[in-house]
């Protein structure tokens, strides 16, 4: 919208009312003047006309032309500015006489004289008015009587009139003028005298706006103004004074700002020498933790591959419970090694997750039976209850998966003095190939309070005792970072008095094939079992797992309960006693031994107790078999197990395999390390050469030809990599494999030997799985023929892409290839159902089931039909397109199934 100013304001204001007063009088009065001039003139003209009229008749009656030609040019001369003619006419409407015979018109005369008005008749034209008058005598006159003897015309020009008329409206204009003149002079004056204070005053505002001192002003008439003025100029000398303190403020600021620059300029210095030296320290420190690492995984490697060595011995049960012992400690130590590189990465946002298949079960149970000593020390109950309907083989990082359940059960063990520990694991599925799995720790500790929880996992130290809280708090910061790596949550509830419930989720993946080794679960089908555990908690897991295996159970809680049970002279195949026990105990347990052991062939306890003393005292009791609590699964199943497998064990394959013709070079300058890569390669190769540093390696490489080398890197004398890099410059070895075998496990180290010549990297410690890889990984097929074993022929298995699929374990191998055989009828079946129903999704996943089941068996064939199909139906391929496939694939799985009835028991 356009914004009128204030001048425009007042000239508007002040003149429209002038203007539209003015103009309204001035038009009301030249209408009333203009009228009043027109009847002025009709009447003038009447007052001639009558007496005219009058006179004129009577000198026509006497017929005195002459008199009255007189007459007539004397009215005409006399009145000669209002008339331009006179005319008579008689009564038969003939013109007589005229005072101007050059107006004179034919056109003057009445077309009907009789028919005029004794008052005479007025006609108005555009240039001259006609007045007609009859003659009338006086008396006709006075008797009113409308006959006459002719009448007059006298013209009447209108020319004086308008000049009249517009002498009248040039004097009212002139008076409008006036008028406007009388007020606009004013107006502008007082326009004047508010205008300039008004636009000084806007250019006072404007310097201010600028930042500018402003002028003196104009001075006004009005007082508003004036004070105004007066108003702005103290404002301006207020922002000057304002402004004159912000510039000293601002130098002041500006003078401490340049002093705090070049204190902040001196401390970024300060700073950046010291993250020179924070980085110079850290890595100081990851060298330090790698050279420790490579210094604890030294010793470590040959423990823990010499037991493992000792463990294929022939031993006694105790002794290999000792030797596992052994080895789960060992294998705890070198856990401890990786966690303190766990709290480097940790701090470097290194920590990394790898995932792979396992055994959750297997898992579970390695864990909680290293738990059990501690529990143990504090007379606590440690459970762990696995829902049946868990998977069971998964695809995570088991290794930090225990990380996390270690710790926290750990810490419930640590800070609960009475009652038990109980670990609940369960699983919720998400689709057929993904799950969430729960795992909660329930202690019957002192609970947490509310000021403690929600410092929990913020990684700090207190004085507080037997709290929670007590510690560093790392392991729990740790375990969160972890779990989250890992795709879940982790959380807790707890109440003072009431103990704690810490719980953690995981994302995992099913995988399709068993890890773990079988169990001898069919000799237990079915078994009559006696089962005693006063203990609610354990008895509930244990029975669980008993009923998942097939086994008639008859538990009892209370002795009671068993006295009972035993009265009913029943006989049982199995008797399973649970007890806490303890030294004054023994006799008890003993007692309760002989009592079950008359009705139950074999007898076998469960206690909470790790003593080899004690157990051994309650097995001279009488008892057949004594576990630690809570049992490990598959120390459990084979222990049960034990009465009906035959004393002397199969041999799996009845004569020993001849060893590869290999010729393999092995460096390690640790005596231990040496021996053990040696006595796990002697199961394989037939001929090994050793050397102790790097340069005594160059100079055998330089003598002789080897299939493979595998070469430690920390090494006096000559390093692993000088000794490499030499090697691949002679000419006998300059294409052969040189394994990397090296206790410095940290980040990047792989892709580092890699880069400098290696083929592949192994870290200690060394098993015979990594060492039997490696040899068929980089060593000719035919030297390793003789590590194949005589199996069936076959059409459809490829032996040796299943052994390598197997990861060279062949109860691995032949377990995948029974499912595979054993689930051939039901997918047979299963994919007609979903060709007849026209399932689509349904063939589908039949197909990717199948697929997914022939990429760890060797059956080549059978693996790219079944790619082929699950590749072509995902690109919307319909199953009639697909036909010939289909049969064929059928065909392949009908061959597989006949052919494997065939083979010979494995």
């Amino acid at each position: 919208m356009t914004k009128i100013g204030l001048r425009s304001w007042l000239l508007l204001c002040s003149l429209l009312p002038a203007l539209l007063v003015s103009v309204f009088c001035a038009g009301y009065f030249s209408y009333v003047r203009y009228q009043e001039l027109a009847l002025s003139l009709t009447e003038r003209a009447r007052h001639i006309a009558l007496p005219l009229a009058i006179s004129a008749e009577d000198l026509l009656s006497r017929q005195n032309h002459a008199a009255l030609q007189q007459l007539i040019d004397s009215t005409h001369r006399l009145n000669s500015p209002l008339l331009s003619n006179v005319t008579l006419f008689n009564a038969q409407n003939e013109a007589l006489l005229s005072s101007n015979p050059q107006q004179f018109s034919s056109s003057l005369s009445l077309p009907d004289p009789g028919s005029l008005p004794a008052t005479g008749l007025v006609v108005a034209g555009s240039d001259t008015a006609l007045v007609y008058q009859p003659l009338l005598s006086s008396l006709a006159q006075a008797g009113g009587m409308a006959d006459s003897s002719g009448y007059l015309v006298l013209q009447l020009p209108k020319a004086q009139l308008r000049l009249q008329q517009q002498t009248l409206l040039l004097h009212i204009a002139l008076l409008v003028l006036l008028c406007l003149l009388g007020v606009i002079v004013p107006t502008l004056y007082l326009l004047r005298r508010l205008h300039r204070p008004l636009r000084a005053m806007q250019h006072q505002l404007q310097q201010l706006l600028n930042g500018q001192t402003p002028t003196a002003g104009v001075p006004g008439i009005v007082r508003e103004l004036a004070q105004l003025q007066q108003d702005l100029n103290r404002l301006g000398e207020h922002l000057a004074h304002h402004e004159q303190e912000v510039q000293q403020q601002i130098e002041q600021v500006t003078s401490d700002l340049q002093q705090s620059m070049e204190q902040l300029e001196v401390h970024n210095i300060q700073l950046d020498f010291a993250r020179r030296k924070a980085l110079e320290e850290n890595r100081q420190k990851s060298e330090f933790l790698a050279k420790m690492s490579h210094e604890l995984r030294t010793p470590l490697n040959g423990v823990i591959g010499f037991t493992r060595q000792l463990l294929k011995t022939r031993l006694s049960s105790s002794q290999h419970d000792y030797l596992t012992t052994i080895q789960k400690s060992a294998n705890s130590l070198l856990h401890l090694v990786n966690d303190v590189l766990d709290f480097s990465r940790l701090e470097e946002g290194r920590l990394s997750i790898n995932p792979e298949p396992f055994s959750l079960r297997d898992l579970l149970n390695d864990a909680t039976e290293l738990l059990a000593a501690n529990a143990f020390d504090k007379h606590l109950e440690l459970v762990l209850m696995v829902e049946p309907g868990c998977p069971d083989d998964l695809i995570a990082d088991p290794a930090r998966f225990a990380q996390v359940l270690m710790n926290i059960a750990g810490n419930a063990i640590k800070f609960t003095d009475h009652g038990s520990i109980v670990i609940r694991v369960s699983a919720s599925l998400l689709n057929e190939d993904q799950l969430i799995l729960h795992c909660s720790v329930q202690d019957t500790g002192r609970g947490i309070s509310e000021e403690q929880q929600h410092l929990l996992f913020q990684g700090f130290s207190t004085n507080e005792q037997r709290s929670h809280q007590s510690g560093s708090g790392l392991g729990l910061m740790i375990s969160q970072r972890l779990v989250q790596a890992m795709g879940g949550n982790i959380g807790f509830e707890s109440k003072p008095s009431e103990g704690s419930t810490f719980w953690f989720t995981i994302r995992c993946q099913r995988h399709q094939l068993s890890v773990a080794d079988s169990l001898p679960l069919e000799l237990l089908e079915n078994k009559q079992i006696l089962y005693f555990e006063p203990q609610q908690h354990s008895r509930e897991a244990t029975l669980s797992l008993l009923h998942s295996w097939g086994m008639q159970v008859t538990a009892c809680a209370t002795k009671g309960q068993l006295q009972q049970a035993l009265a009913h002279q029943q006989h049982y195949d199995i008797g399973l006693i649970g007890r806490t026990i303890a030294i004054n105990q023994v006799n008890q347990v003993t007692a309760l031994i002989r009592q079950v052991k008359q009705q139950c062939r074999y007898t076998c306890l469960l206690v909470n107790t790790l003593s080899p003393h004690l157990r051994e005292t309650l097995l001279s009791s009488g008892a057949d078999a004594c576990l630690s609590k809570p049992p490990h699964l598959r120390k459990l199943a084979m222990t049960l197990a034990q009465p009906y497998v035959q004393q002397q064990q199969v041999v799996e394959h009845n004569s020993t395999p001849k060893n590869a013709s290999l010729k393999v070079l092995t460096v390690d300058d640790n005596d231990a390390n040496l021996k053990l890569i040696n006595t796990l390669l002697a199961e394989y190769v037939e001929h090994i050469d050793s050397a102790r540093d790097g340069a005594e390696a160059w100079h055998k490489a330089t003598q002789h030809a080897y299939d493979i080398i595998f070469m430690d890197i920390n090494m006096p004398v000559m390093d692993g990599v000088t000794a490499c890099q030499r090697i691949r410059q002679s000419s006998l070895n300059e294409h052969t494999p040189v394994i990397a075998v090296t206790a410095h496990a940290v980040d990047g180290e792989r892709a580092r030997l890699l880069t400098l010549g290696f083929n592949e990297f192994l870290s200690k410690p060394l098993d015979e799985s990594m060492l039997h890889c490696s040899l068929q990984e980089f060593c000719p097929a035919t030297k390793l023929q003789s590590l194949a074993n005589n199996w069936p022929a076959s059409k459809l298995v490829d032996w040796t892409l299943a052994m390598e699929r197997a990861g060279g374990k062949c109860s691995l191998m032949t377990d995948m290839l029974q499912m595979l055989v054993a689930g051939i009828t039901s997918t047979r079946a299963a994919i007609q159902q979903a060709l007849v129903t026209h399932d689509n999704e349904q063939l589908l996943q039949q197909i990717h089931k199948l697929h997914g089941a022939c990429c760890y068996t060797g059956v080549p064939a059978l693996k790219n039909l079944a790619e082929l199909l699950e590749t072509q139906l995902k690109q919307g391929k319909t199953p009639a397109e697909l036909e010939p496939e289909l049969l064929e694939l059928d065909d392949v799985l009908q061959a597989l199934w006949q052919e494997s009835q065939q083979w010979p028991k494995w």
